[in-house]
């Protein structure tokens, strides 16, 4: 091998491993940013996680208070459909006594 041929493959190889060292420096770098990203990402999950809990809580409290005007519903038309019994026994009542004075009269 000559000088020049060695000259040319010693060149090559100074060549090649500055891209090396370009290539290993440019990914280096990109797995930095990913870093940087994974870890504003899990940020964000656990920004989302606090609030999807707050709102679980909130979609149990709403619930709950549901359910209590459910049964005060209930116990509203139960006492409702009383009312209305004690009502039309009034009615009755008012009916025959307005009818039976009316029956006395001339």
């Amino acid at each position: 091998m000559t000088n020049e041929e060695m000259q040319k493959t010693i060149d090559f190889i100074v060549e090649q491993d500055a891209k090396s060292g370009a290539k290993i420096y440019a990914l280096a770098e990109a797995q930095a940013r990913t870093g940087q990203d994974i870890r504003a990402l899990l940020g964000m999950a656990e920004i989302h996680e606090r609030e999807i809990l707050t709102m679980s809580d909130q979609i149990s409290s709403v619930t709950r208070e549901i359910s209590t005007l459910t049964r005060g519903l209930a116990t509203l038309g139960e006492t409702t459909q009383a009312t209305d019994g004690r009502l039309n026994t009034l009615i009755n009542v008012v009916d025959r006594m307005i009818g039976n004075g009316r029956n006395r009269e001339p």
